[in-house]
């Protein structure tokens, strides 16, 4: 029987064939994200003042070391879920009516007539600072500021539609104090409680107020922002966001971490 050559196996395409192969595997792959939290760093003026002492019912302090023990306003807490529900007690405990006996901040209401007169006042200082020879930048930028929050304030007593708008002590806000040695896992899980607090203390108000979720008017808000044709939804609902964001400011400070 004669012998038969083995053909040999065509190998050109092969290089083609990994490559594809190559390409698809990197468009179907996900890739795991860091997770990340942005916070707006304000920017830093000099003052000749020294900085006046915040009274312990101004702070939610939140604490955890380096072995993952949480502490939340002075009392240790086994169950990180349970955060968001502490931050909002110590949002709202006062928030109806003041009492002084509890470690809670205190609410200030300000009316109509209390808002135009501190514009009115606040605008004239900023012009007599503008007017001052060699008057620093910053404190003049400062003052104008000062009057954009008085003029935001009025807009947002006109949406609320009451005679006062309520505001949390203007010290109080919430500290987050961790460890080098922390687990990020916690850490993060701190920052998702906090945001949860928040978005459920505006979320309530803006049923209360508007008649629609929280979540509803910011996905509006951001998908109108960049477009020209709806510049006066995305105004309004900017309007009601600022006017949220005045009832439950989200005043989180993050110091430095120890070791």
């Amino acid at each position: 029987m004669a012998n038969r050559d083995i053909p040999e196996i065509n190998a050109g395409s092969m290089a083609d064939i990994a490559f594809l192969l190559l390409i698809f595997f990197l468009v179907t792959t996900t890739m795991d994200k860091d997770t990340a939290y942005v916070r707006s760093i304000p920017k830093k003026v000099l003052v000749k003042t020294p900085p006046v002492d915040v009274e312990k019912r101004n702070i939610c302090a939140i604490l955890a070391n380096s072995k993952n023990q949480l502490m939340v306003r002075g009392e240790l807490m086994s169950n990180p879920d349970d955060i968001s529900e502490r931050v909002i007690e110590w949002y709202t405990t006062n928030e109806k009516q003041n009492d002084v006996t509890n470690n809670f901040p205190m609410y200030s209401r300000i009316s109509m007539a209390e808002i135009e007169a501190q514009i009115a006042s606040t605008t004239k200082d900023a012009e007599a600072m503008e007017n001052t020879p060699n008057a620093s930048a910053d404190i003049i930028d400062f003052k104008w500021k000062q009057v954009q929050e008085w003029e935001n304030k009025k807009k947002a007593l006109k949406l609320y539609g009451r005679n006062e708008l309520p505001e949390i002590q203007f010290q109080a806000h919430v500290r987050i104090e961790v460890q080098k040695a922390t687990a990020y896992e916690l850490f993060a899980k701190i920052q998702s409680e906090l945001e949860e607090a928040i978005f459920t203390l505006r979320d309530k108000a803006s049923l209360e107020i508007f008649g629609e979720s929280y979540g509803v008017i910011k996905k509006r808000y951001d998908a109108n922002e960049g477009d020209k044709t709806k510049q006066a939804q995305a105004r309004e609902d900017k309007d009601k966001l600022d006017l949220l964001k005045i009832l439950y400011p989200d005043r989180f400070i993050e110091v430095t971490p120890k070791k």
